[in-house]
């Protein structure tokens, strides 16, 4: 049988079936409900009605089967009534007591229904709207729309007694410091700037919720977490589990991040101390070098032989070759969040890009996120600053047309260039591609022989830490985002003791750019 001739059908009994129920209950409305009861029963198992012609036969066994249940719940319990009598916001009554209480719950009760059978209730018993209106609106069947409205009424019936209890999360919401690294741009960072967003994945991080949940654990009332819920999903920052959710990244929680800072104190004052150590015993070989900018302040040349060694500890440059999975944006990359914290200390000092101009030249970005001079973001995006920016520090200022000074004013503005007699010279340090493997190596060595036994431990330590705090299906990106969390507690948290022993001084001389530096391609 077709859904056409069961929809068509089902219109021509359900007046006899309405009569047959209004014969067996006390009240008109009870009638409609045992007639909806008995109709959505006949839909739901009509791919067990075997012959067309045996649809009365069966018609009647089911009214017969769905009215004995009837009986029975109703003895069992009593219910208060969802009619059609429902009024307009604007006309509703003053309620006192026992029944202002009732609205109360409905109303809670139709924040938590899912979208369609929402909508459904509302322009029936709102907007009376009719079942063939609601179903073009809806672009479902008359069919669709009464078992929707059936439901809904058995949804609402049965919540209107049960004990809601909104979560922490409704008073107490966490914020979130969303975290990236991998292919393309960082998409994930603006798209989880939403409170929202970022406590529903909490709500789902160690439990996997149905929207309904999630509603009474965030205190949002599901209409408003719908798109939020699905737009997650469609960036597999959520996953599907049936009716359920559960997140897809991992959150270090506070507490969490206070058992890591626990554990890796001792590792990290030793990586400090090596830091600082380094610093002494290479300072003047890589002053020796002869690079372009090795005349600038000592506090600069300081950050500048660091940075290769932070890079050297956090070694970017075998990320990929770890199992990092596929993003909702495309490309692959490590996602991950941090539970932000009334803590003083900041945990997240450094952001690492590398932008390279049309020759192959390469401007390398190590922003100190404390202080907004030199990062990356001024240049991301904008090809032409980074070409004229490279030709500047090649010495090719000559060949700069009048449309290229208007670019170079805006990088003498944000402070990467300055006036130098006829021409123009960059605020950095610019190094050949044999120098800057030179600095590399230097870096590497040292990481590798002094400070890798130390750095060893550090991630074994995150590892088994981070594992105690992640729900089972997360497990497998442990790994990756412990190698990932070294970029705080082996580089940002052992600097910060620099700067605070004076080793590294956050307050930079003028005209010059302590963390941001060139290597030209040959």
């Amino acid at each position: 049988m077709t859904a056409e001739e069961l929809d068509r059908r089902i219109a021509e009994v359900s007046k006899t079936i309405f009569h047959y129920c209004v014969t067996r209950t006390p009240t008109r409305e009870e009638a409609e409900d045992l007639s909806q009861d008995i109709l959505y029963e006949i839909i739901r198992s009509s791919g067990n009605i075997r012959d067309d012609n045996a649809l009365y036969a069966f018609m009647w066994g089911v009214a017969d089967n769905v009215y004995k249940q009837w009986c029975r719940k109703r003895g069992r319990r009593q219910y208060l009534e969802l009619t059609e009598d429902i009024p307009a916001e604007e006309e509703k009554p003053s309620f006192d007591g026992e029944e202002n209480e009732d609205i109360h719950r409905l109303r809670r009760e139709l924040t938590l229904l899912s979208e369609r059978h929402r909508r459904a209730t509302i322009l029936y018993y709102i907007h009376r709207k009719s079942c063939a209106e609601i179903a073009k609106q809806l672009s479902v069947s008359e069919s669709m729309v009464k078992y929707l409205l059936f439901k809904s009424r058995k949804l609402l019936k049965e919540g209107m007694y049960m004990e809601r209890r909104f979560g922490t999360l409704s008073y107490d919401p966490k914020t979130l410091i969303p975290l990236y690294c991998g292919d393309g741009p960082n998409y994930f960072w603006d798209f989880m700037q939403s409170k929202i967003r970022q406590n529903i994945v909490s709500a789902c991080y160690n439990d996997a919720l149905t929207p309904q949940q999630i509603s009474l654990e965030t205190g949002i009332p599901l209409p408003y977490l719908d798109d939020e819920i699905k737009a997650l999903a469609d960036k597999k920052i959520l996953v599907a589990e049936g009716p359920r959710y559960k997140t897809n990244i991992i959150i270090i929680t506070a507490d969490c991040r206070s058992e890591m800072d626990t554990a890796s104190e001792d590792c990290r004052r030793r990586i400090a101390d090596g830091m600082a150590a380094y610093l002494e015993a290479e300072l003047t070989a890589y002053q020796q070098l002869g690079f372009a900018g090795s005349h600038f302040s000592d506090n600069t040349l300081r950050w500048q032989l660091l940075i290769p060694l932070f890079r050297a500890i956090e070694p970017f440059d075998g990320f990929m070759e770890l199992d990092i999975p596929e993003t909702g944006w495309g490309g692959r990359a490590c996602q991950w969040c941090v539970e932000a914290t009334a803590s003083e200390t900041p945990q997240y000092m450094f952001n690492f890009c590398q932008l390279d101009s049309a020759r192959g030249d390469r401007v390398m970005f190590y922003d100190y996120l404390p202080k907004p001079y030199g990062d990356h973001h001024d240049l991301f995006g904008k090809p032409r600053y980074v070409n004229i920016l490279c030709d500047i520090a090649r010495g090719d200022d000559a060949k700069l047309g009048e449309y290229d000074l208007e670019a170079v004013a805006e990088l003498i503005r944000l402070g990467y260039v300055r006036k130098e007699g006829d021409g123009f010279a960059v605020n950095m340090p610019v190094y050949t591609a044999e120098q800057y493997a030179r600095v590399q190596s230097m870096a590497e060595t040292y990481a590798a022989t002094v400070l890798k036994p130390t750095l060893d431990k550090l991630h074994e330590t995150a590892v088994s830490v981070l594992s105690q705090h992640t729900p089972k299906h997360l497990r497998e990106q442990v790994e990756v985002v412990a190698f990932m969390e070294k970029h705080t507690s082996a580089v940002s948290l052992p600097a910060l003791c620099l700067i605070e022993e004076g080793h590294l001084i956050p307050n930079w001389h003028a005209g010059e750019m302590p963390t941001t530096y060139i290597v030209l391609n040959g």
